[in-house]
């Protein structure tokens, strides 16, 4: 019992650090942030913060992780040429980002050093975008590469202009995209 209500009070304190580094992240770049200042807002002190991070980049890709951790890995959607449990699967992962809109647009931002995006790209060509089995390795790539990029960019575009259309257009639009595409 004692080590749960650890592990309550740990989460507890890092949700206050990363709630204090999203809150600078608003006014300024993720470099220009001290230890101090995120202490400060976050009201704990230096030795609690290093006991978990060795500096604010250090807490800001935890929160980059955090994100990244909510998407669904290809075989938790099941079958990906399952186009509706697919679109489901994007529809509800939208859903999130529309509700963590403030975070999003911070990850989305230059003041975070746009690490976030390189990650998601990165995250997306690894599992996520189907190309033909029979396309060599390397044009495989190429098409990943660009099909990432493209929804990331599509993404980005959604979280900063307000969500202009729903999630289950945009799950339909980016599959409909990807899929022609990956048939090159």
């Amino acid at each position: 019992m004692p080590q749960h209500h650890e592990n309550r009070r740990v989460r507890m304190t890092k949700h206050l650090m990363k709630s204090a580094l999203l809150e600078l992240l608003e006014h300024q770049d993720l470099v220009n942030i001290s230890v101090t200042a995120i202490c400060e807002t976050a009201d704990v002190h230096r030795s609690t913060f290093y006991k978990y991070y060795n500096n604010p980049s250090d807490l800001f890709r935890e929160i980059e992780q955090d994100f990244l951790d909510r998407i669904l890995t290809p075989p938790q959607i099941l079958d990906r040429q399952n186009q509706e449990a697919l679109l489901t699967a994007t529809s509800e992962f939208f859903d999130f980002i529309r509700e963590n809109k403030k975070t999003f647009q911070i990850l989305f931002s230059d003041s975070s050093g746009n690490s976030f995006t390189a990650r998601l790209v990165e995250y997306l060509c690894n599992g996520y975008v189907p190309v033909s089995e029979d396309t060599d390795e390397q044009t495989s790539r190429f098409i990943r590469i660009y099909i990432a990029n493209g929804t990331v960019g599509m993404l980005r575009e959604w979280v900063n202009t307000g969500f202009r259309i729903s999630c289950q257009d945009l799950a339909e639009m980016m599959y409909f995209l990807s899929k022609k595409i990956s048939q090159y």
